[in-house]
C-alpha cells in the first residue's frame, strides 16, 4: 500500500514539474505571440 501512495506522489511531482518547465513557458510564448499577454 505504501508503494501505491509513493507512486501517486511521484506522478504528482513529475506532472507539476512538466507543467512548470514545459507548458507554462510554452503558454506564455503563445500568448505573447498573439498579443494577449498583459505585462504584470
Amino acid at each position: 500500500m505504501a508503494g501505491i501512495f509513493l507512486a501517486i506522489i511521484l506522478i504528482l511531482i513529475v506532472g507539476i514539474a512538466i507543467d512548470l518547465l514545459i507548458f507554462s513557458p510554452l503558454e506564455r510564448a503563445v500568448l505573447r505571440r498573439r498579443g494577449l499577454l498583459t505585462k504584470a
